[in-house]
C-alpha cells in the first residue's frame, strides 16, 4: 500500500533547473487531511475547501453518448462537504500510474469499511464529473479538468458518509499565479506536466450526533436503577477514531458526577457501533473508544480506573435497525452497565 496517514517532506518547493519553476512539496498553509482518512505516499495538499452544508453530484453511470461529457446518471447527496486536491509530483525515479494510485485508494477505503458505488476510467468520465454537478466550492476548476489525461474516478459510501475520488495526470504545466485569490502560497506556483492530481471529496449526510440528548448525572442514575444500564450519546469521536472530541466534556462531567455520588458503583464502559464495516474492525474501534472514556474519567476527573471496565461490543447489540441513518446514529453509543 502506498497510502499513509501522515507525510513529512523536506522543503516547501521544488525548483526545476531548466525553467526555474517552483512546485509545492509541502501541504498548503492551513490544510490537513480529512479525519481518519489516508493519502497517497508523497502527495501534498495544494487546495482545500469545505462547507457546513452543501451538495455534490456523484457520477454513477457512464457517459450518455460517445461524444458527450454528461453521465447517464448522477446521484446528488447533501450534507457537510470537504474537498482536498493533492499533488503527486510523480518524478521519473518513482513514477506511478493513475491506475495504480486509484487501486491503492480503493483498497484503503475498503479497509475502513466503505462500499463501492461506481467507478470509471478515461472513456467513461472524459473531463471528470461535469462542473455543473459540483456543489463543493471549486477553487481552480481548470487544474483538474483542462490539460489532463489518464483520468480515473470512483465513489463510495459508508453509513451516510460519501466519498468521491478523481485522479488525473497533467498533460502540460498549470500555473497558479501569485495574485490569484485561491493560491494559498501567494507566489507563482507551477503544477508540472506529468504530475498527478488527486481530488478527494467527502459529503457527510449523517445527522450531527451533537443533537443527541445529553443526560444529567441524575438521569443516568435513574436509568441504571431501573434497567441496570444507561445509553450515552454525548461522547463524540472523530470519524473512525477513538479521539474524544472537546464537545464531550459536559457529558463526561455528568458521568464523573454520577460515579462520585455513588462511590460503590462499578461499571462496564461498553462501546457500541453501527454495522457499517466488518465486525472485527468495529470491535476494535468500539473497545478503543471505551478505553478512551475510561482514561478520560480517570485522568481528568479522578475516578478510580479499577471501577471501570472497558469493553467493545462492535454492532452485536443494536437498539434499533441499522438500515436507516437515524437507526445507525442511535446504535453508535457508549453504555454504562452496572456490575
Amino acid at each position: 500500500m502506498k497510502l499513509h496517514h501522515l507525510i513529512t517532506l523536506a522543503g516547501l518547493f521544488a525548483t526545476t533547473a531548466a525553467a526555474q519553476k517552483v512546485a509545492p512539496t509541502q501541504d498548503a498553509p492551513n490544510t490537513k487531511d480529512y479525519p481518519g482518512m489516508p493519502r497517497y505516499e508523497g502527495s501534498t495538499i495544494v487546495l482545500q475547501s469545505s462547507q457546513k452544508y452543501g451538495e455534490l453530484g456523484l457520477q454513477i453511470g457512464g457517459l450518455s453518448s460517445p461524444g458527450s461529457t454528461d453521465p447517464t446518471e448522477v446521484r446528488k447527496v447533501e450534507g457537510r462537504t470537504h474537498r482536498t486536491t493533492y499533488l503527486l509530483l510523480n518524478l521519473a525515479a518513482g513514477k506511478r500510474s493513475t491506475l495504480e494510485i486509484a487501486r491503492n485508494y480503493e483498497q484503503a477505503f475498503k479497509e475502513v469499511g466503505f462500499t463501492p458505488i461506481w467507478s470509471g476510467g478515461q472513456a467513461e468520465i472524459r473531463n471528470g464529473p461535469p462542473k455543473q454537478y459540483y456543489g463543493i466550492p471549486e477553487l481552480d476548476h481548470q487544474l483538474v479538468t483542462t490539460g489532463v489525461k489518464d483520468r480515473r474516478y470512483f465513489c463510495l459510501e459508508k453509513g451516510g458518509l460519501y466519498a468521491a475520488v478523481f485522479i488525473a495526470a497533467r498533460s502540460w504545466d498549470h500555473v497558479m499565479i501569485a495574485k490569484s485569490e485561491v493560491n494559498p502560497w501567494k507566489q507563482d506556483v507551477t503544477i508540472p506536466q506529468e504530475s498527478v492530481l488527486i481530488q478527494v471529496d467527502y459529503v457527510d449526510t449523517r445527522p450531527m450526533e451533537e443533537k443527541m440528548v445529553h443526560l444529567s448525572a441524575a438521569e443516568m442514575q435513574k436509568s441504571i436503577s431501573s434497567s441496570g444500564k444507561v445509553a450515552i450519546y454525548g461522547i463524540l469521536f472523530d470519524f473512525n477514531k477513538a479521539d474524544i472530541k472537546p464537545e464531550s466534556s459536559s457529558t463526561l462531567t455528568e458521568m464523573a458526577s454520577l460515579l462520585k455520588a455513588k462511590p460503590n458503583l462499578k461499571v462496564l464502559v461498553v462501546g457500541h457501533t453501527d454495522n457499517v464495516g466488518t465486525f472485527e474492525f468495529n470491535e476494535d474501534l468500539s473497545k478503543r473508544r471505551a478505553k478512551a472514556v475510561v482514561t478520560e474519567l480517570a485522568s481528568q476527573h479522578g475516578i478510580d480506573a479499577a471501577r471501570l471496565t472497558p469493553l467493545g461490543a462492535s454492532f452485536m447489540a443494536p437498539v434499533t435497525t441499522n438500515s436507516t441513518e437515524e437507526g445507525r446514529a442511535l446504535n453508535r453509543r457508549v453504555e454504562l452497565v452496572a456490575r
